[in-house]
């Protein structure tokens, strides 16, 4: 267990963004979740090697839809996903009261992996997962980077409100869509780091990101896991519990 008290589950009942809550062997952590789920909780174990397989984000500059597909424009080859495709959309936005310095929408495009994730931590987005050729690929729509000129035809709006219409679209074309707005309005929160004297343990209330031992923990499955953003591992651990698995 990652510092977490039996009694203090109950912070996580009201606590909407996927939580990592122990990190352990197989047969303790099937023992844990089957306590955890008497008392009403959503648990759900994976291993953590299908985080560390999972694509970093691959910024779409611009989009269209088309009868086929969405045809995403990127720094890439472009990429048409047809609508039968089975697709996750994870939502991932800070609340209205969050504000943080934003990068050059110039810069944000030349940037890939880790980096783009750094620079885009405070922002909001949808990140489109979809399975090509028996690998998972992800397309990630970002406010104030992505041009949404595809949206044009269903009316403008903030640069919020054209990642809601995105994710309405997305739901309503896709033939088969799993939709995660878990991270919808979560306040991104400090990681842990030695040394650091700002680093306030007292705001981790009794959550497991941003701490010494689950940054450990994802370490130990791969040295990448060890610095993600919230948004970044948030959005990894939604698309991991969307896929189909067996219950405790």
């Amino acid at each position: 267990m990652l510092g977490l008290e039996v009694q203090a589950t109950r912070l996580k009942i009201g606590f909407p963004a996927p939580e990592v809550l122990a990190a352990t062997d197989p047969d303790p952590a099937r023992e844990f979740a089957a306590r955890m789920h008497e008392t009403g909780l959503n648990v759900t174990l994976f291993d953590g090697k299908e985080l560390a397989a999972l694509p970093w984000p691959e910024l779409v500059t611009s989009f269209d839809f088309s009868e086929s597909g969405l045809s995403a424009h990127t720094g890439g080859a472009d990429v048409t996903v047809a609508w039968d495709t089975p697709v996750t959309a994870v939502y991932w936005k800070p609340p209205p009261d969050f504000s943080s310095p934003q990068v050059p929408t110039g810069a944000l495009r030349a940037l890939s992996g880790p980096d783009l994730t750094e620079a885009i931590q405070f922002q909001a987005g949808v990140d489109l997962f979809y399975s090509e050729m028996g690998s998972v690929r992800r397309l990630s729509f970002v406010r104030g980077v992505t041009d949404f000129g595809g949206l044009d035809e269903l009316g403008g709006g903030s640069p919020t409100e054209q990642l809601e219409r995105m994710l309405a679209e997305i739901d309503r074309r896709f033939h088969r869509p799993a939709i995660d707005t878990r991270l919808e309005n979560v306040r991104p929160r400090q990681r842990f780091a030695m040394g650091d004297d700002s680093f306030d343990m007292d705001m981790r209330k009794l959550f497991s990101y941003g701490t010494l031992l689950l940054r450990q923990a994802l370490m130990a499955v791969s040295p990448e896991l060890g610095n993600l953003t919230q948004y970044e591992l948030g959005c990894r651990i939604a698309y991991v519990l969307n896929r189909p698995r067996q219950r405790p």
